[in-house]
C-alpha cells in the first residue's frame, strides 16, 4: 500500500465530516442541540461497536485510566454541544477556521500541563495562529457571535482531549477512547433533553441517523489513516475542510465566504501546518483531530 493512501483516507473522512456537519445544520433549524447530540449519540453506539472492532481491536471494556476517561467523557460531550451550536449560528467556513486552531491550542497546552518543551520556532507559530483567530473573529470591527464562541470553545475541548491523549499514550483502546463519550453524550445529553424534547419526524430521525454513519465511518477511516500513514501526511488533510465548507455553505445555505475569513484561515493553516511538521519530526504524539460526534 502506498505511503499516501492515509492522506486519501484522511481527505474522505474529512469530507465525511463536512457533510456531517450539513445534516447537523439542517436539523438545528427545528431543534437544540442537546436534542441532536442525544439522538446522534444514541444511534451511533451500536454502528460504533460494528464498525470500529475491524479499525481498532476491543480486548476489554474496562478502561486502562477511569478518571481521565470521565474527563474526556465530560469534556467530549461540553465539545459536542459546543460545536452543534457553532454550526447552527455561524457560517461553515468560520466553523472549520476557527476549529483550526485546535493543533495551536495544543501546543500551547502541552508545555503547563504536560511538561513538554516547546521550541522558540512553535511559539512563533502559536502567535500567527491566534493572529489568525483575530483575524477571522475581528473584535475591533463587529462584535463576535455567540457561535464564535461555541466553536472556540468546541476547539479548546478539542485540545484538552488530544492533551488528555498524550498523556495516557497508547495504553487505552482507540476504540474506547471514541465509545465512552458516546455513552457519555446518551446520559448527559438525555438527561437534559427530558426537558426540552421535541418529537422527530421519521425524515429527521433518518436525519439524526446519518450524522451518526457519516460520525462514525469518519472517525474509523481517521484512525486506519494514521495506522497506515505517518502523521505528517494525514493531519494537514483535515484543513481540506475549508473548501468543503465554504462549498457545501454557498449550496445549500447560501453563505458567502468573507475575505477576512479566508485571510484569517490561511494564517491559521499555515500556523497549524507547521506545528504539525515540526512535532512529527520531534516523534511528538500526533493530534488525532478527534471531532464530536
Amino acid at each position: 500500500m502506498s505511503k499516501y493512501a492515509g492522506s486519501l483516507f484522511g481527505l474522505i473522512a474529512f469530507s465525511l465530516l463536512a457533510i456531517h456537519d450539513v445534516f447537523v445544520k439542517l436539523l438545528s433549524v427545528h431543534y437544540l442541540p442537546f436534542q441532536i447530540v442525544f439522538m446522534a449519540s444514541l444511534m451511533a453506539i451500536p454502528l460504533a461497536l460494528v464498525i470500529l472492532p475491524f479499525f481498532s481491536d476491543i480486548t476489554s471494556f474496562k478502561p486502562v485510566f477511569p478518571k481521565l476517561m470521565i474527563m474526556r467523557v465530560i469534556a467530549m460531550t461540553l465539545t459536542s454541544v459546543s460545536a452543534f451550536f457553532a454550526i447552527s449560528s455561524i457560517p461553515l467556513t468560520e466553523l472549520y477556521a476557527l476549529l483550526f486552531s485546535a493543533p495551536i491550542l495544543i501546543t500551547a497546552l502541552s508545555a503547563p500541563i504536560l511538561g513538554e518543551q516547546v521550541g522558540w520556532r512553535r511559539w512563533l507559530a502559536v502567535l500567527f495562529g491566534f493572529c489568525g483567530v483575530l483575524v477571522v473573529l475581528q473584535p475591533t470591527l463587529s462584535v463576535p457571535h455567540l457561535g464564535h464562541l461555541g466553536a472556540l470553545t468546541a476547539a479548546f475541548g478539542i485540545a484538552f482531549n488530544s492533551i488528555l491523549l498524550r498523556k495516557v499514550g497508547d495504553k487505552e483502546q482507540v476504540a474506547l477512547v471514541l465509545v465512552y463519550p458516546l455513552i457519555g453524550n446518551v446520559f448527559i445529553m438525555g438527561f437534559i433533553s427530558v426537558f426540552m424534547y421535541k418529537p422527530m419526524p421519521i425524515e429527521h430521525l433518518g436525519l439524526s441517523f446519518l450524522v451518526a454513519v457519516f460520525s462514525v465511518i469518519a472517525m474509523s477511516l481517521i484512525i486506519f489513516a494514521y495506522r497506515i500513514s505517518k502523521a505528517v501526511l494525514v493531519a494537514p488533510m483535515q484543513y481540506s475542510q475549508i473548501i468543503w465548507g465554504s462549498f457545501l455553505g454557498w449550496l445549500f445555505f447560501a453563505e458567502k465566504v468573507e475575505l477576512h475569513v479566508l485571510v484569517g484561515a490561511t494564517v491559521i493553516i499555515g500556523s497549524g501546518f507547521f506545528i504539525v511538521v515540526r512535532e512529527a519530526k520531534k516523534k511528538i504524539p500526533a493530534f488525532i483531530s478527534q471531532r464530536p460526534i
